[in-house]
C-alpha cells in the first residue's frame, strides 16, 4: 500500500490553515487576557484549569485507542464492525466523563482548597473557574470519539472549518469581557467554557452527519471488545498520566512553592509552546492515519520510510520557528506582552527544547500504537516521566529556583527519546543504526548549522521592535533554506518544490 501523498498534502494544507488561524488568535488572546485579568488572576486561571487537566489523560488515552482501532477496521472495509468499535468507545467515554466529574469535584476541589497557593480574596473566583473547567472537560471527553472518527477518515477540512467558528467566538469573548464590569476571571471562564463545549459538540455533529459508523448501537457488542479496548487504553492511559506529570504536575509544584505569578510565566511559555508545536502536530495528524494503515497492510518498509520522513520534517518545522524565538526571546515577549511576568523568557527557551525533542517522539509513538502492543513503551516511558514530580519536589525543597524544574524535564525528555527509539525499533523492525543515519544525523547537522549562522546574525541586530522582527523573518528564511537543501534528500526536496508550484 503506497503512501497517499496527495491526500497527506491536502490534509496538511487544511490543518495548516487551521493552525495559523488558531495560533494568531491564541497569541493575541493571551496578550489581551493577561492585560484584562492581571498577572495574578492569569496565573490562577492556568493552574486551576491545570487541576482539571489532571483528569483528562483518560480522554487522551481513549481517543488514541479509538483512532487506532477505527483506522484498522476502516482499512478492513467492514462498516458494521467499525460501528461496533465506535459505539463501544462512546459508552466507555460516557463512563470516563462521569468519573472525571466525580474525581474533579472530590479530589480536585480538596487539592485546590488545601494545597494550592491562591489568595483568599480570589478563592470564590477560583472555585467557579474550576467548575467551568470541569464541565468543559467532561464534554470534551464525551466528544473525543467523534473527533477520532474525523481523523481516521482523514477529513481534515472539518478541523479548518470548525476552527474559523472557534476563532470568531474567541475574539468575541475578548470584546465581551472587556466591556462588562464584572469579575473578569469568572466571566471569562464561563464564556470560554461555552465556546469549548460548542466546538466539541460541533465535531460530534459533523461526524454523525458525514459518517454512518458514528451512529450508536447498544446491542451486539461483545464484552471481549470492551475488554480489548480498555486493556489497550489502560497502557496508553499510563503514558498520559506521565504527560500530566510533565505538564500540569510541574505547574502545581510551581504554584505550591512560588505562587500564581510563576504560574503566569509558565502559562505564557505554554502558549508559545502550543503555538510552535502546532506546526509539526498538524503535519503529523495528516501522516498518522497513513502510518497505521501501512502497518495494518504489513507494508513495513514503506512505514519505516514514512516514520523517518515524518520525524525529520516535523523537527525542521519546529526548528524554523524555535531558532529565532530562542535567540530573541526577551525582545519578542516585550513586543507581544509589553510587560511579561518574571521567568517568562527562560521558561520559553526551555519549552522550545521540549518540543524539538517531542517532534521526533510522536511518529515513533504512533508506530507503537499501530502495533497494538503499547505495554512496554508506556510502562518504561511513563515510569521515567513520573519521576519528574519527586525529583523536582526534592530539588525545590532544597531551595532551587523554578528553572530547575524545566532543566529536570528537559533531561528526562532526552533519556525518554533514547529509550523510545530502542523500544519501537523492536516493535516495527527497523535498525537503530538506520534511524540514527536517516533521522538523528541530518537533524543534528541542520540544527547546528542553523543555530551557528543565526547566532552570528543576531550580533548584527539591535533589540528594537523593527530590528527584532526583521531578524526573525531572516532567521526563519535561513532555517528553511538549510532544512530544504541540506536536511532533505533530492527526491524529498523535488516533491516539496513541485507541490508548492502546483498550489501557487
Amino acid at each position: 500500500m503506497p503512501v497517499d501523498n496527495k491526500k497527506v498534502a491536502k490534509n496538511t494544507l487544511f490543518l495548516y490553515f487551521r493552525m495559523i488561524l488558531m495560533m494568531l488568535i491564541n497569541l493575541y488572546a493571551s496578550r489581551v487576557i493577561l492585560k484584562l485579568l492581571g498577572v495574578e488572576d492569569y496565573g490562577i486561571y492556568n493552574v486551576v484549569g491545570g487541576v482539571v487537566t489532571l483528569f483528562t489523560f483518560v480522554s487522551n488515552a481513549m481517543m488514541a485507542a479509538t483512532q487506532r482501532y477505527l483506522n484498522v477496521y476502516i482499512e478492513k472495509g467492514n462498516p458494521e464492525d467499525t460501528k461496533k468499535i465506535f459505539s463501544a468507545c462512546i459508552v466507555i467515554h460516557i463512563v470516563v466523563a462521569l468519573i472525571v466529574i466525580l474525581l474533579s469535584e472530590i479530589a480536585g476541589l480538596w487539592f485546590m482548597y488545601k494545597k494550592m497557593v491562591i489568595p483568599e480574596a480570589r478563592m470564590d473566583a477560583a472555585f467557579w473557574t474550576f467548575q467551568c473547567s470541569v464541565i468543559s472537560t467532561a464534554i470534551v471527553v464525551f466528544s473525543s470519539p467523534y473527533k477520532a472518527m474525523i481523523v481516521a477518515y482523514e477529513k481534515m477540512s472539518a478541523f479548518a472549518y470548525v476552527s474559523i467558528i472557534e476563532a470568531v467566538l474567541k475574539l468575541a469573548i475578548l470584546y465581551v469581557v472587556a466591556i462588562f464590569s464584572v469579575d473578569r476571571l469568572i466571566f471569562y471562564s464561563i464564556l470560554f467554557m461555552a465556546v469549548t463545549s460548542l466546538i466539541a459538540l460541533s465535531y460530534a455533529a459533523y461526524s454523525k452527519i458525514n459518517f454512518s459508523e458514528s451512529s450508536i448501537v447498544v446491542r451486539g457488542i461483545d464484552a471481549s471488545l470492551y475488554k480489548e479496548l480498555i486493556s489497550f487504553s489502560g497502557w496508553n492511559f499510563l503514558g498520559n498520566i506521565a504527560n500530566v506529570c510533565l505538564t500540569q504536575g510541574t505547574n502545581i509544584l510551581l504554584n505550591v512553592f512560588f505562587g500564581p505569578v510563576v504560574n503566569a510565566a509558565k502559562g505564557i511559555a505554554v502558549q508559545v509552546q502550543h503555538a510552535v508545536e502546532q506546526f509539526c502536530t498538524n503535519f503529523q495528524m495528516a501522516q498518522n492515519p497513513q502510518i497505521v494503515k501501512m502497518y495494518a497492510a504489513n507494508e513495513l518498509n514503506e512505514m519505516h520510510n514514512l516514520v523517518f520522513r515524518s520525524s525529520r520534517f516535523s523537527f525542521y518545522l519546529v526548528l524554523i520557528f524555535a531558532v529565532p524565538i530562542m535567540m530573541k526571546t526577551d525582545a519578542l515577549l516585550v513586543i507581544w506582552l509589553q510587560n511579561p511576568p518574571e521567568y517568562s523568557s527562560v521558561f520559553v527557551r526551555y519549552t522550545m527544547g521540549f518540543i524539538l525533542i517531542q517532534s521526533l517522539a510522536n511518529p515513533l509513538l504512533t508506530s507503537s500504537l499501530a502495533t497494538g502492543n503499547v505495554k512496554k513503551i508506556m510502562l518504561i516511558i511513563a515510569t521515567l516521566f513520573c519521576c519528574v514530580i519527586p525529583i523536582s519536589y526534592i530539588t525545590l525543597r532544597f531551595g532551587a529556583s523554578p528553572i530547575s524544574v524545566f532543566q529536570i524535564q528537559l533531561a528526562l525528555y532526552v533519556v525518554a527519546h533514547i529509550l523510545r527509539i530502542w523500544i519501537v525499533s523492536e516493535q516495527i523492525q527497523f535498525s537503530v543504526k538506520q534511524y540514527l543515519l536517516q533521522v538523528i544525523k541530518p537533524i543534528i547537522f541542520v540544527s547546528s548549522l542553523a543555530f551557528s549562522i543565526n547566532f552570528v546574525l543576531e550580533l548584527l541586530f539591535l533589540d528594537t521592535i523593527i530590528s527584532s522582527i526583521v531578524y526573525c523573518i531572516i532567521s526563519c528564511c535561513i532555517s528553511v533554506v538549510i532544512s530544504l537543501f541540506i536536511g532533505l534528500s533530492k527526491d524529498e526536496r523535488r516533491g516539496i518544490i513541485n507541490f508548492v508550484k502546483s498550489k501557487f
